[in-house]
């Protein structure tokens, strides 16, 4: 990894309207850049992520900015480092954030699914965000390009979110049955497996 090439998207965007600004600065986001400095953006060197940035400078040209898509074979040793562990700590902070989105959503199914009425409104305000935390992963997963800490942990407690939400379904075709009052509070007991399955390397 000492040796990783990057390529340097280098720019200048006028400051109105602010969306040209924001587009750039979305689009960088989107695929996971980190920036040197004002106008300076970093990517690991590859061939589609080559292509993205080409992309967008094209369209800051279009904002009559100016943008130039360079590679630099590598960085002095530490800079390398850091740039490393700056891309994983982001990473890493991501996988954070939608861990605390799945547990937030096994706790709006057991809050629901606990209720004395509920149908399938609920069902489809529950698949919809169930479906936002996925895409929300895989877009994360994409951006991922070093293998930053808490994917597993998220793919897992992912997996506990689709099993409760199919449960979820399960009881709501089956109305006439009252949850039981009985049952273990525990959400991931109640709804996805014991809890002492539920993995500990992410704080919550």
């Amino acid at each position: 990894m000492q040796d990783q090439p990057w390529l340097l998207l280098v720019y200048t965007v006028p400051s109105n309207p602010s969306r040209k600004r924001a587009y750039v600065w979305r689009e960088l986001k989107r695929l996971g850049a980190i920036y040197l400095r004002d106008g300076v953006a970093v990517l690991p060197a590859r061939p589609e992520l080559e292509e993205a940035l080409a992309v967008i400078a094209e369209r800051i040209d279009e904002y009559e900015g100016e943008a130039d898509v360079l590679t630099v074979p590598a960085f002095a040793p530490r800079r390398q480092r850091d740039l490393f562990d700056r891309l994983r700590a982001e990473r890493a902070a991501e996988y954070r954030e939608i861990h605390h989105a799945c547990v937030g959503f096994l706790r709006d199914v057991l809050s629901d699914v606990s209720a004395d009425e509920f149908g399938f409104p609920d069902v489809d305000k529950l698949e919809s965000e169930l479906h936002r935390l996925q895409r929300w992963f895989e877009q994360v997963r994409r951006r991922d390009y070093l293998g930053a800490d808490g994917a597993q942990t998220v793919a897992e407690i992912m997996a506990k979110c689709e099993t409760a939400f199919e449960r979820f379904v399960t009881t709501a075709v089956e109305r006439g049955e009252a949850p039981s009052r009985d049952e273990p509070e525990d959400v991931y007991h109640y709804l996805a497996g014991p809890a002492n399955e539920a993995s500990n390397d992410l704080p919550l």
